[in-house]
C-alpha cells in the first residue's frame, strides 16, 4: 500500500512539474473581443535590475533629505507614508496622500517637500534610471495595440508622478503619449495590489472586465486584476513579451479591418 501511495504521489509531482515547465501559448483568436489593455511598467515593459534600482533610489532620497531629520526619523516617515499610500485613504489623490503625510511626519511645510522632490527627480533620478534595461518587444507591443485600435492604459502602481514615470519608460523607447491613460499618482487614489486600483482604472476608461486584458509580471501586484474578471497575463519563465507580440501579430493579420 505504501509503495502504491508513494508511486501515486510521485506521478502527481512529476505531472505538476511538467505542467509548470510547459510554455503558455496564446492564439491570435484569444484577442478577439479584448478592446482594452492594461500594461504594467516595471518588470514588464522595462527590465529592472531588482534590488539595485530600489536601493539606489532609497539611498539617494535619504541622503538628499538629511536636512529634514535624522535617519531614523526619515525612515519612520517613509514607512508611514508608504503605509498610507498602499491602503485606502481619504485624500483626493495619491499625490495628496504622499505630500501631506510626509510633510506631517517630518513636521515641515509641504512646499519644501515638493521642491525637494522636484529637484531630486530633475538631478539624481535620471542617473538612477540609467540602470534600467529595455525589453526589445515592448515598443512593438504598444505599436501593435495601437494598430489594432485597442485602448492602452499604462497601469503602473500609482505612487509616482508623470515625469518620473516617463524617465523610466524611456528605457524601452516609450513615452507618456503612447498611452490613453497613465495611472500616475495625480489621477489615482488607489494602489496595487488592491483590487480597488483595477476597479478605479476600469471606471476611468469605461471598460468592462471581460473586454480587458492585464499584462504584468508580479503575481502579488498584478494578479488581483484577475479576481475582477480581467484576463491577466503574467510574463516570466512560461510567457514573455515576444510570445504576446507573436499572438497579437497573428490577430492583426487575421483581422485586416484593423
Amino acid at each position: 500500500m505504501k509503495n502504491k501511495q508513494g508511486s501515486s504521489k510521485s506521478s502527481i509531482k512529476n505531472s505538476e512539474i511538467k505542467r509548470i515547465r510547459n510554455k503558455i501559448t496564446i492564439s491570435g483568436d484569444w484577442w478577439n473581443g479584448k478592446t482594452h489593455v492594461l500594461l504594467d511598467m516595471d518588470g514588464t515593459l522595462i527590465d529592472q535590475p531588482g534590488a539595485l534600482f530600489h536601493n539606489l533610489f532609497a539611498m539617494g532620497v535619504l541622503f538628499r533629505m538629511r536636512s529634514f531629520g535624522s535617519l531614523s526619523q526619515l525612515i519612520k516617515a517613509a514607512q508611514k507614508t508608504k503605509k498610507i499610500l498602499l491602503s485606502p485613504h481619504s485624500f483626493a489623490t495619491n499625490e495628496e496622500a504622499f505630500f501631506e503625510t510626509l510633510a506631517s511626519e517630518l513636521n515641515t511645510n509641504r512646499k519644501k517637500i515638493e521642491r525637494f522632490m522636484s529637484k531630486f527627480f530633475d538631478s539624481d533620478y535620471p542617473f538612477i534610471c540609467l540602470f534600467l534595461h529595455s525589453d526589445p518587444y515592448a515598443r512593438r507591443l504598444v505599436d501593435l495595440l495601437h494598430a489594432s485600435n485597442r485602448h492602452i492604459t499604462l497601469a503602473t502602481n500609482a505612487v509616482f508622478g508623470r515625469k518620473e514615470i516617463e524617465l523610466r519608460l524611456k528605457a524601452s523607447d516609450l513615452f507618456l503619449h503612447d498611452f490613453d491613460l497613465v495611472t500616475s499618482w495625480d489621477v489615482m487614489k488607489t494602489t496595487k495590489p488592491n483590487t480597488n486600483f483595477f476597479d478605479e482604472t476600469l471606471k476611468k476608461i469605461g471598460a468592462s472586465p471581460d473586454s480587458t486584458v492585464m499584462i504584468g509580471n508580479d503575481p502579488y501586484y498584478d494578479l488581483p486584476a484577475h479576481t475582477l474578471g480581467i484576463q491577466t497575463l503574467l510574463v516570466g519563465n512560461k510567457l514573455n513579451l515576444k510570445d504576446i507580440v507573436d499572438s497579437l501579430e497573428e490577430n492583426v493579420r487575421n483581422n485586416p479591418r484593423f
